[in-house]
């Protein structure tokens, strides 16, 4: 799946920021880059998100920010796909902004370091959660239905402020990451990170993935591997990971059932690669989110 160029703000809001509601069956984007910042808030839906080397589950209630020129997708389970077309059950609010132009525009009215290093920090994106969370995302679906400029750049202003103070957020890509992507690249890894994403509950095996792209299973390695700077092994159980997070939210799901619903072929293999991924093991992360959530609901 090769990341594609994308022109956002061309010709919009003086191609400084816009808006952008999806109401759909499903999420249908491209694995794409563009030189805008987005904050996505993901109102209703659920499946696999990739940003830069950063693969997890989401769900309803996402908000994550992506840095200039990262690549990213959300990519719906293979269920959403079979909806008709009256079933729109993949809905968002999306803010696009571009901050070489915002900077350049606040620079006129007084010091931006603060603003610049939050963009710069951006790169690494973010997961936001807390009250910022809930911030962000009552304004961002007032931006969204408004019309009047003023308001509109008031409510912006907003955005950035608290973006630029908050500490409740997540970082999403590795310190070392860098969009390693070219153009010249072809479809093959649209092919391959598709049939993961579809298939990450099932065994997978290397020789048909690459087989799929009509190539031998040490190229296929060394060219999967330049391209999302893990291999092929580590990539699909962290997508299976991300899914094993998604399901331990959920009050009644069955602990011991985890492993083979996410694709691992045994408890232990799928234990070690959690602790891998997240640093606890199952049960702790569990643990973990349900001590936060009633912390949320105490708040």
């Amino acid at each position: 799946m090769k990341p594609v160029p994308a022109k956002i703000l061309e010709g919009k809001e003086n191609d400084v920021f816009d808006t952008k509601i999806v109401n759909s069956p499903y999420f249908s984007t491209l694995f794409h880059f563009h030189e805008e910042c987005q904050i996505n808030y993901v109102v209703k839906s659920e499946g696999t998100r990739m940003i830069g080397d950063s693969i997890e589950s989401f769900s309803q209630d996402d908000l994550i920010l992506v840095g200039s020129n990262i690549p990213h997708v959300w990519h719906n389970r293979k269920e959403y796909f079979i909806a008709t077309e009256n079933e729109n059950q993949a809905k968002s609010v999306t803010l696009f902004f571009h901050p070489d132009k915002i900077l350049k525009i606040i620079s006129q009215f007084g010091n931006v370091k603060t603003l610049a290093d939050f963009f710069q920090l951006s790169k690494r994106c973010m997961r936001f959660r807390g009250k910022t969370k809930l911030q962000i995302k009552t304004l961002l679906i007032q931006l969204a239905d408004e019309v009047d400029v003023l308001t509109r750049l008031n409510l912006l202003t907003k955005i950035l402020q608290i973006l630029s103070e908050t500490k409740e957020y997540d970082l999403l890509t590795g310190a070392g990451y860098t969009n390693t992507y070219q153009l010249k690249d072809n479809d093959r890894m649209d092919i391959i990170l598709k049939h993961i994403f579809n298939n990450f509950a099932k065994e997978i095996h290397l020789e048909d993935v690459s087989e799929m792209i009509y190539m031998n299973k040490q190229s296929f390695c060394r060219y999967f591997k330049s391209r999302t700077q893990k291999t092929f092994v580590e990539f699909v159980n962290e997508v299976r990971v991300g899914h094993a997070c998604k399901l331990l939210t959920q009050e009644d799901y069955r602990v011991n059932n985890l492993a083979y619903d996410c694709g691992f072929n045994s408890l232990s293999n799928f234990n070690k690669f959690f602790k891998k991924f997240k640093g606890l093991t199952p049960r702790e992360y569990r643990g973990k989110y349900m001590s936060s959530s009633v912390r949320g609901h105490n708040l």
